[in-house]
């Protein structure tokens, strides 16, 4: 069993990697410049990375919470 204040810091950490994510690949981002096309590209990848983490982290929780 997981102590209490171990699953709420973890349940921070994934809302820090969601934040992670939004900061590097923010939904409102401008589109219109062609040539920042590769870069949005890497940008939208790293965010996607620390999604699937928080994503692990989100799964991880609930099998804790439901044992």
């Amino acid at each position: 069993m997981l102590p209490a204040d171990a699953y709420h810091g973890l349940q921070a950490f994934r809302d820090e990697l969601i934040g992670i994510a939004q900061t590097i690949d923010p939904a409102t981002a401008p589109t219109s410049d062609p040539r920042s096309k590769p870069e949005r590209s890497r940008r939208r990848a790293l965010a996607r990375v620390f999604r699937l983490w928080a994503d692990q982290v989100h799964g991880n929780l609930q099998t804790i919470r439901s044992d």
